[in-house]
């Protein structure tokens, strides 16, 4: 089963939060482990603030000699795995990013953003040598602006394309909702709309990036010329 996994080598772009929305999504009709790598254990925090409801699985994996055995379990029982890695560039995220179907790198853009970015897409690169295949990783674009993209953002974007980097499309927006998942220990889909602003905006940014993330998969799977179908289809 695809095993996707949210990597960056520093804080604050997003990593976490997008893992998150796409189990949510991913689990309204699909079986979902979640493995977090985090020593932070931050969707284990989500549920001791409160979190509760999610159709998704998740473990805390703690241990990184048992990172690939938690990974490989996961595989067997779930139709996606997603592994959210500490912001580090270490062993456990090597062994995570070997494993993978597809590598999140996220960014919000900003120059520092950027710099973070190319050395974990350098790393996933080199990760998946030592491990004798090429590891598909592509960037995405979180904490945008609503309205406008920035010059910075714009041009960081069109850097990444030039030296032949994969760019996710859809972007996660700078919204309230997403802010509140963790803030809240809530569900996106169990947004009270009185506590944030307009959530129903929030859902469809979610869905269209998981879709674009299955669509990704699919290509990923019609190219390697497998005959298998998806099992299921995202909500």
């Amino acid at each position: 089963m695809p095993v996707i996994t949210f990597f960056q080598t520093k804080g604050g772009t997003g990593k976490t939060t997008s893992a998150f929305i796409l189990a949510e999504i991913l689990s309204r009709s699909n079986s979902v482990t979640v493995v977090d790598c985090d020593p932070n254990q931050p969707f284990e925090e989500w549920k001791k603030d409160g979190g509760t409801n999610e159709k998704f699985e998740f473990v805390t994996a703690d241990d990184p000699e048992r990172i690939p055995h938690e990974i490989a379990e996961a595989s067997g029982r779930s139709a996606f795995v997603i592994v959210d890695t500490e912001g580090s560039a270490n062993k456990t995220a090597a062994r995570a990013a070997a494993m993978s179907d597809l590598v999140v790198v996220t960014s919000t853009g900003t120059p520092l953003d950027q710099k973070h970015a190319a050395k974990a897409i350098k790393f996933v690169r080199a990760a998946g040598k030592q491990a004798g295949k090429e590891v598909p990783v592509r960037v995405l674009m979180t904490r945008q602006k609503v309205v406008g993209q920035s010059r910075t953002v714009t041009q960081a974007i069109a850097n990444m394309k030039k030296n032949g980097i994969e760019v996710f499309d859809s972007q996660i927006m700078e919204r309230d909702a997403f802010a509140a998942l963790f803030g809240y220990a809530t569900l996106l889909f169990d947004l009270d709309p009185k506590q944030v602003n307009d959530p129903s905006k929030a859902y469809f940014n979610a869905k269209v990036w998981s879709f674009q993330v299955l669509d990704i998969l699919k290509q990923q799977r019609e190219g390697q010329g497998s005959p298998s179908k998806s099992k299921q289809e995202a909500a």
